[in-house]
């Protein structure tokens, strides 16, 4: 990332926590990070190498 040094992204900060609420979910059928937090329906998407939707599309990340 231009013009972003590695001392100011917060998992090089002292004394900053891993907030698992505040991680990106998972689809439940396939595995991809989705982009909604667990609990929340994902998003539509495809499979990786697929080029259909999803069919864990709409069900809640895990």
């Amino acid at each position: 990332m231009k013009g972003v040094l590695m001392q100011d992204c917060i998992h090089h900060r002292s004394g900053a926590r891993f907030e698992p609420g505040t991680c990106e979910g998972n689809c439940p059928v396939c595995g991809a990070i989705v982009g909604a937090p667990p609990g929340s329906p994902t998003t539509s998407h495809q499979a990786a190498g697929s080029r259909d939707t999803c069919p864990g599309s709409g069900s809640p990340a895990v």
